[in-house]
């Protein structure tokens, strides 16, 4: 059984979307070989996509997709001077 996620992270613009594709590209270079990733970065919206032979092979890449933006959340607004934990309205 093949199964598909996409998931669509929304950003305060292009530029933090692209920068999250930046940060994020480098973990995802070695995927599994029975899985097909892909990303892209658009009008400030980050779509990944992965495809898997193994369903939880696949939701496990999303989760580790969702760790790295989480962490990624967190250290902009530190480094943006917002400090503390993330908010809802904060740029990713």
């Amino acid at each position: 059984m093949k199964a598909r996620f996409v998931l669509r992270v929304t950003c305060g613009g292009a530029s933090t979307a692209k920068k999250l594709a930046a940060v994020l590209a480098p973990d995802n270079r070695a995927v599994p070989s029975d899985q097909r990733f892909a990303m892209k970065a658009e009008s400030g919206v980050l779509t990944f996509s992965v495809e898997s032979e193994r369903a939880r092979s696949g939701f496990n890449t999303v989760r580790s997709v969702l760790r790295d933006a989480e962490l990624f959340r967190e250290i902009w607004l530190i480094s943006s001077g917002k400090g503390g934990r993330a908010r809802e309205d904060s740029d990713c």
